[in-house]
């Protein structure tokens, strides 16, 4: 097909596709400039969606509020000495980056809290599974990857990107002692790490085009389960007569042991444990999470003109079954809907009404 667009209309575009850019740009920096929430604030927001994990969302919320109000703050400094030149404010805008370091198990709301914080702030938001990535030379993913999500992300504007939030799950995956093949070598994928986390200006290699990002202002977030951790702590503080909550006593030289690397662990320096959930707070979830999943089948059944309704007692049947099975909250989606299944599938169009799921239905659904 011969190309009808004119070099003047190919101009326009061009020009509408940059005033767009641009936008995007001012919006993103107006947005971190003027964030003013409090940790108090971000916890709150949280508390929407995140049930449970009291301290930990006092530790990351202050962390988050702290990052965005400092980085907010430089900008706006850096923008009234540079004008509207953001490249060069970003460059200059210098500020302490405190990267968060978060364990506990599957399914406890540790990536889910990073997402819902990314929200609040209004930042590109990604998570990478760690387990993908290898050493450069080998094969999978190389870390530099995640620079590349990261952009997409940011709807490909290297400024935005350079403001979000990524959130590496399965750290625990790439400790040097548990690796028993070359081809994920973790010392590898730790050492490409440290270089992201650190704040250096990396290059992505997009084809035809190269282009820089810093990771200077990205916050880094990094989840594990660290299975039997808990244990190596313990044991160190009894070579040292120290008593109390293991969770007081977390140190470098614990992660150390555990096998990671030094240096990349200096590079997290604020820490938070969470606790596995308990079926009060599984209940909780399905009930008072703005993200339940729960609340997501009661809209769409609603659409049918079905009113569902779940006991008490069917929650925290569904809440036992999810502890039992340790999954955590992820595991609550794939019980509803093998609670629900056969409802979902013969009643729209058959029936209006009210539907109440009790425990009993909940144990003959799942037995």
């Amino acid at each position: 097909m011969p190309d009808r667009i004119s070099e003047g209309s190919k101009q326009q575009i061009r020009e509408k596709l940059e005033e767009l850019r641009e936008h995007q740009i001012t919006e993103a920096v107006h947005q971190i400039i003027e964030f003013d929430k409090t940790p108090s604030d971000v916890k709150a927001y949280m508390d929407r969606f995140v049930i449970g994990q009291e301290r930990g969302k006092k530790v990351i919320s202050t962390a988050i509020a702290f990052h965005y109000r400092r980085l907010g703050s430089a900008l706006k400094q850096a923008i009234g000495e540079n004008g509207k030149d953001i490249d060069t404010a970003l460059r200059k805008t210098k500020t302490p980056k405190a990267n968060i370091l978060m364990v506990g198990p599957t399914g406890c709301g540790k990536t889910y809290t990073g997402e819902v914080a990314s929200r609040l702030v209004g930042v590109p938001f990604v998570v990478e599974d760690l387990t993908k990535f290898s050493e450069v030379g080998y094969v999978g993913q190389n870390t530099s990857d995640i620079l590349v999500d990261l952009l997409i992300s940011a709807g490909g504007n290297p400024h935005v990107a350079q403001m979000g939030i990524v959130y590496l799950d399965e750290v625990d995956k790439i400790a040097t002692e548990m690796v028993v093949q070359r081809d994920v070598s973790g010392k590898g994928v730790q050492k490409g790490l440290l270089k992201l986390v650190e704040g250096a200006e990396n290059t992505i290699d997009l084809g035809k085009e190269r282009l820089s990002l810093s990771t200077k202002h990205v916050l880094f977030i990094v989840g594990g389960v660290y299975e039997n951790l808990e244990p190596l702590v313990k044991k160190r503080m009894a070579k040292h007569g120290l008593g109390g909550d293991w969770k007081d006593y977390l140190l470098t030289d614990d992660f150390v042991a555990y096998g990671m690397e030094r240096q990349l662990m200096g590079r997290f320096p604020v820490r938070v444990v969470y606790d596995p959930l308990s079926v009060h707070d599984l209940s909780d979830i399905m009930v008072r999470s703005e993200d339940s999943p729960l609340r997501a089948y009661i809209n769409d059944l609603k659409a049918w003109d079905i009113d569902l309704k779940f006991t008490a007692d069917a929650l925290t049947e569904v809440a036992h079954r999810a502890e039992h099975e340790g999954t955590g909250a992820r595991g609550l989606i794939s019980i509803l809907h093998r609670v629900l299944l056969d409802d979902m599938y013969r009643l729209p169009g058959s029936f209006t009404g009210e539907l109440v799921v009790d425990d009993h239905y909940v144990r003959e659904k799942l037995r």
